[in-house]
């Protein structure tokens, strides 16, 4: 079934896709020709990407404007970016915006890879550990000193559902989750890996075309400019739009160790009360780090001085990152305040001027400087009627609550351009790319 809007483009059903495109490689566009295959050439498919950041708690291999423009060059309508205070943080948090995104987007479904393309299976999942019992076992694991991760499994396998507890299968549950948590319209759809693992660091001898950003973006990390053998095999997992920015991609200065730089300088010279005001940040961790970090020389034995039970080393990454951008407790209020197109082809551009002709979707964007004029409304008096002034001067607070939160959160942006012009000397782009095709 399809429907025609202006320009006499026709749209069958609107598909969204999660991803970090970090670099997009053979196994994403196996995921694109398959949803093409599934739902056909006149779905619309629209991607909500991390930019710059990464949910790892570090920069993207490839810069948001680079990844925009392979996701259109191979088969995506539209790219809409996730923004930088949520793109850096925990599983949970990651997929549940990404997913309320799409469902603001007004999409029909959202598909995303699984061990598994049994839905059922992961809804059982979800149903479990909502149980009292099931959070009984999880915390008592999680008391003998395993990883949250760890004692999910742990918990699972006594009820025989422990291989579900894999990296491809985190964010499904998550995004699963939050649909029905929420009652969003939006559905799930998998599409079951067929090959690699999410974070792998070796290919298979007999594995053809595949591998996983990881395994890609260490071999570039590793590269040296002689070893044109090693940047030739890259080119079998990759699109040939990715491989030309690939062969140029060196990389000038080591990021992570110049963010732990900004991190401690930052954590030193700032007030407890100031530091405690960033998202994750605890009294615990800020002793923490308070007792380790003088005595830690670089960010390889910060790591190791900090890494504990409680603590992943990813987990203090995202936490330094917190800092170092200055995202406070109060930017993370699960809110949509706008949603910023990165880039377009002429199918998603009719579908764009479509959600601007709607109220319900007046926050999508295709210029920065528009989001930096939004105010970001949540509520609105009109309906009200006469107001009481005292409820007058609690919505007045409230507003001005909201417009606060907002100008917060597009400091965290804004902060986040700042880093990619120190690190890298690139500028913000202010407009979407365009595909004309």
């Amino acid at each position: 079934m399809w429907y025609n809007i202006s320009g006499g483009i026709k749209i069958g059903k609107k598909i969204g896709i999660v991803v970090e495109y970090n670099p997009f490689h053979n196994g994403h566009l196996y995921q694109i020709e398959k949803i093409r295959e599934k739902f056909g050439n006149e779905a619309l498919l629209v991607v909500v990407m991390s930019g710059d950041f990464v949910q790892r708690g570090e920069f993207s291999f490839f810069n948001k404007w680079e990844k925009t423009e392979v996701a259109l060059k191979n088969g995506v309508d539209i790219v809409v970016e996730l923004p930088l205070y949520y793109s850096i943080q925990n599983a949970e948090i990651f997929s549940k915006m990404a997913t309320r995104i799409l469902e603001y987007l007004d999409l029909d479904i959202q598909v995303f890879g699984a061990e598994s393309n049994e839905i059922e299976k992961l809804e059982n999942v979800i149903e479990l550990q909502e149980e009292i019992a099931y959070k009984k076992k999880l915390l008592e694991y999680m008391k003998q000193g395993n990883s949250y991760g760890t004692s999910q499994k742990k918990a699972l396998e006594e009820y025989g559902l422990g291989n579900l507890v894999r990296s491809n299968n985190i964010l499904a549950l998550e995004y699963m989750r939050e649909m029905k948590n929420s009652e969003l319209r939006i559905k799930p759809c998998i599409i079951k890996r067929e090959v690699s693992e999410y974070n792998e660091n070796k290919v298979e001898d007999s594995r053809e075309k595949f591998a996983s950003a990881s395994f890609i973006r260490s071999e570039i990390e590793n590269y040296q400019n002689d070893d044109e053998e090693k940047l030739l095999k890259l080119k079998e997992f990759v699109p040939i739009e990715t491989f030309e920015i690939l062969k140029n991609k060196v990389l000038k200065v080591d990021v992570r160790k110049e963010v732990f730089k900004l991190f401690k300088y930052k954590f030193l010279i700032s007030e407890r009360e100031e530091i405690l005001k960033i998202y994750d940040m605890t009294e615990e961790i800020y002793s923490r780090i308070f007792s380790k970090l003088k005595n830690s020389k670089d960010l390889k034995e910060f790591l190791k001085n900090m890494k504990s039970r409680n603590f992943s080393g990813k987990r203090i990454e995202r936490l330094m990152l917190n800092v170092v951008l200055n995202i406070k407790k109060e930017v993370l209020d699960f809110e949509i305040e706008y949603v910023r197109v990165l880039g377009f082809n002429r199918k998603g551009q009719e579908y764009l001027k479509k959600l601007k002709n709607s109220e319900k979707t007046k926050k999508v964007f295709v210029n920065w400087k528009d989001i930096e004029k939004n105010k970001g409304d949540r509520i609105s008096c009109s309906g009200k009627g006469n107001l009481e002034v005292k409820d007058f001067l609690d919505y007045k607070k409230e507003e001005i609550n909201n417009e606060k939160i907002n100008y917060l959160k597009i400091e965290v942006e804004k902060m986040g351009f700042l880093l990619k012009e120190l690190f890298f000397g690139e500028s913000e782009r202010l407009n979407p790319v365009v595909i004309k095709s």
